[in-house]
């Protein structure tokens, strides 16, 4: 049994009226047990949470909202040499990139990601087996997801958001209505990857068959966002850069948009193309930086409309090890839709129990309907303490 408690405070620093003056008032005691025996390992890890910003205290294990959060509730077992077979509630990854997820469909907690929660609290659990299978020739990862899990999605509740049907950023007071495919077995997913090292490098395919992640469909006639479905292809390589040093990674993917292959449905996604260009490295010492390219191409693409966004991501992050110290700032920023994210933090480790934490979370935007640009009025400070226990 291990487990740490984590404070957190984040006030606004916008003036909207239509969302509560902090964005992140919360404690949170995190617990987790992990028991093993032969060939078997039971692991269950749950957030027990005092939050003064929600509206609602009935844990939702779906959102995560509520006075429970159960991040892990799962079995491994180790069938052979060669296959392993994990079920139950668990995180899963997958992504060569950082912040930016290409092949990695599973799901995401973007409500924390923008609010000062912990980074770790960006993967969200699926419910889900994962088969592991190890050859000298590649191993393959293929997950089956019987009920889709979405992503905890930004709706209106803690921050505000372009709403596509009043056509304006809203709050609290005009969420998002959504209908989700909810039903086991037939609304289910199927996620796979395929990897090998080659030399130096990781290399890897990948396979996604279920929805869009959050609700990026409308459906005619009503005022309801829905998930189209969705089919991805993908593949990557990671590894170290002659002569220059460093790690780089490439990642493309394709999505086929399933609801919308001819690309003249306005309510749906059109297929996409999307690539990742990705380089790290120490520049001196205790001083490390990276430097991302994201590029999406929407396919068959109405004229009147943007087919392709560029991404730019910076990362500059400076640890002093005596001190326990480490200052970080990643940026994200889209010349194409002229809007962007700063995140800097600086996070110290008095003890080998306490650590404390301060950040920003910056947005900007020159529209208001763009990824950042929609989000500009929930800018936010925050502070936390962490003692592991």
């Amino acid at each position: 049994m291990c487990g740490y408690v984590d404070a957190r405070a984040g006030p606004r620093l916008g003036d909207r009226t239509d969302q509560e003056r902090f964005a992140l008032a919360e404690t949170r005691a995190e617990i987790k047990g992990v028991r093993s025996w032969p060939d078997i390992t039971a692991t269950i890890r749950a957030h027990l949470l005092a939050d003064a910003v929600a509206e609602q205290h009935e844990p939702d294990l779906q959102t995560g909202e509520g006075a429970l959060d159960l991040r892990e509730a799962s079995v491994l077992w180790r069938a052979t040499d060669f296959l392993d077979v994990e079920a139950g509630r668990q995180i899963l990854t997958w992504s060569t990139g950082e912040f930016v997820f290409l092949n990695d469909l599973f799901p995401k907690d973007y409500r924390s990601f923008f609010i000062g929660r912990r980074d770790t609290m960006l993967k969200a659990p699926s419910d889900a087996v994962k088969a592991s299978v190890y050859t000298d020739l590649a191993n393959l990862d293929l997950v089956y997801t019987p009920q889709f899990d979405a992503d905890r999605y930004i709706s209106g509740d803690r921050l505000s958001y372009f709403n596509p049907f009043e056509r304006r950023i809203v709050g609290d007071g005009t969420p998002l209505d959504v209908r989700q495919p909810d039903d086991p077995l037939t609304n289910d997913e199927w996620a796979a990857r395929l990897n090998r090292p080659i030399g130096r490098y990781d290399t890897a395919l990948y396979f996604y068959d279920g929805y869009w992640k959050s609700p990026e469909g409308l459906l005619p006639g009503t005022r309801e966002a829905t998930f189209p479905r969705l089919r991805t292809y993908g593949a990557s390589v990671e590894g170290p850069v002659p002569d220059l040093g460093g790690i780089a990674n490439v990642e493309v993917s394709y999505y086929d948009s399933l609801d919308a292959r001819d690309g003249t449905d306005p309510n749906v996604p059109n297929r996409q193309a999307r690539l990742l260009l990705g380089y790290e490295r120490e520049i001196v010492t205790n001083v490390t930086g990276a430097v991302q390219f994201f590029r999406t191409e929407r396919l068959d693409d109405p004229q009147n409309r943007d087919d392709r966004r560029n991404l730019w991501t910076v990362k500059l992050q400076k640890d002093w090890p005596g001190e326990q110290i480490t200052a970080t700032l990643f940026a994200f920023y889209s010349p194409t839709a002229q809007d962007g994210y700063l995140r800097p933090r600086i996070s110290w480790s008095p003890t080998d129990r306490w650590t404390l934490e301060a950040g920003v979370n910056w947005l900007f935007g020159a529209d208001d309907d763009t990824r950042f640009g929609q989000l500009k009025d929930n800018t936010n400070a925050f502070v936390g303490a962490r003692i592991g226990v």
